[in-house]
């Protein structure tokens, strides 16, 4: 009688034991052999993205088809090697995988991953951050190389070579702030690939290594050149006139990012006030995330009937930044090419009047030095909805309408408070806010 083998029982699994940041999760290989053992694949993906494509019978649609032929693959893979084995053991049947997945070591296949999932995610300006930072490591490992490497592995990665990097760049005049954003993105391949159990965390390189910080010197324009600039005639130059609009929007609307006046829609405006989510942390942070709400002055309200789209379907945009239809990085353009125009007439502006200005975030931090000074620095973290600030954003919700409105038009008087009448009003509206 022929002696039956023993077969190793394999199947795909998804991990989502541990919380993630970017609600995507690890796919093992799942291997029962009298024990059970779990083996990385390399892939991460969304819940639904594994649950529509992998355990769905018949997939709908071409990318979640793709995706259970690719996820079958694997599996496919990891069958043969199993079936290969004269006699199974995890050791070897581990070995004989890894020789089939050779770039699971190599950080540039790490980086290329994380970037699909940033682009899927809309996550634009992550992914080029991203880009960038591994394009830089590439070229200093191989700008003295004849022959260029294609594959960089983990511990090829020493507190040495970040040291050499990190003097690299800065003899090739890049700024320490350039080195800390790039090196930031490393150390976050790194920790994936240790969370993943892809590497061990003894060649973990940032333990000795100090990722540098550079100064990030916040310029805020004060009342009185906020008051000139305001107030200067630009009707003869519809492009100064334009940027000096969204320019002093951004100001009085909480200093608010040019990219999230881009993704203004219809549906945000609610009579009296507009509220938004801040695109840059809507993925990012952990818990829900709170709208920041904006008064409609009599000055926004101009700048939405001189520039603004006539009104639509809710999901249409307020401003002509962007158009349906457009994809992540087609808006992520978009927006680059928008802010750029704001940065250069008001540039110019600036200039042609002995004033200096650098771009549009000089709107957000005078916001933020205005507002703190006159009403706390509490009122201006709530209202620039920064989301580390939790029981802030809880105080904030508070806070009544009324006095949302009148701090919105007091932004607009560019005058500091000179009498004792208007240093008491002041505290009145400080006292009222605290309530």
């Amino acid at each position: 009688m022929e002696k039956i083998t023993k077969k190793a029982k394999i199947s795909l699994y998804q991990d989502t034991r541990k919380a993630t940041t970017d609600d995507v999760y690890p796919v093992r290989i799942q291997v029962y052999y009298g024990i059970q053992r779990y083996f990385f694949t390399g892939m991460r993906m969304s819940i639904d993205d594994f649950e529509n494509s992998y355990k769905a019978i018949r997939p709908r649609g071409e990318y979640y088809k793709n995706l259970k032929i690719e996820l079958a693959s694997v599996e496919a893979k990891a069958n043969e090697a199993a079936e290969s084995l004269k006699v199974f053991s995890f050791e070897k049947f581990e070995k004989l995988l890894f020789t089939a997945r050779l770039s699971m070591n190599n950080v540039i296949d790490h980086y290329n991953d994380y970037i699909k999932i940033l682009d899927k995610n809309d996550q634009t300006g992550t992914s080029s951050s991203y880009t960038c930072s591994i394009n830089s490591i590439k070229e200093f490992i191989n700008y003295k190389r004849k022959n260029p490497i294609e594959v960089i592995t983990f511990d090829m990665i020493t507190p040495e070579f970040l040291n050499n990097y990190e003097n690299w760049m800065v003899a090739q005049d890049n700024s320490r702030t350039s080195v800390g954003i790039y090196l930031r993105a490393l150390r976050k391949i790194f920790n994936q690939a240790i969370e993943d159990e892809i590497i061990d965390q003894e060649i973990y390189p940032f333990k000795k290594y100090k990722i540098p910080t550079g100064k990030n010197t916040k310029k805020a324009i004060e009342a009185p050149d906020l008051k000139k600039l305001f107030n200067l005639d630009v009707k003869g130059n519809i492009f100064q006139e334009k940027a000096k609009a969204f320019w002093f929007f951004s100001y009085q609307c909480n200093g608010m990012n040019i990219r999230d006046i881009s993704e203004l829609k219809f549906k945000d405006l609610h009579g009296t006030y507009f509220s938004f989510l801040r695109h840059k942390t809507i993925r990012t942070t952990k818990e829900d995330p709170k709208p920041i709400i904006v008064p409609i002055t009599e000055y926004v309200k101009e700048v939405f009937e001189k520039y603004g789209n006539k009104k639509g379907k809710p999901s249409d945009y307020v401003f002509p930044v962007f158009t349906p239809g457009m994809d992540a990085k087609e808006r992520h353009k978009a927006n680059q090419n928008f802010v750029r125009f704001i940065n250069q007439h008001m540039k110019k502006l600036a200039n042609a009047n002995g004033m200096e200005i650098n771009g549009t975030m000089e709107a957000r931090h005078s916001f933020t030095t205005q507002v703190t000074r006159r009403q706390g620095m509490e009122f201006a973290q709530e209202a620039l909805g920064h989301t580390t600030l939790a029981t802030t954003q809880n105080y904030w919700a508070g806070f009544q309408s009324e006095t949302k409105k009148e701090m919105a038009d007091m932004l607009m008087n560019f005058d500091e408070p000179k009498s004792k009448r208007n240093a008491v009003a002041a505290k009145r509206v400080a006292r009222r806010v605290r309530v």
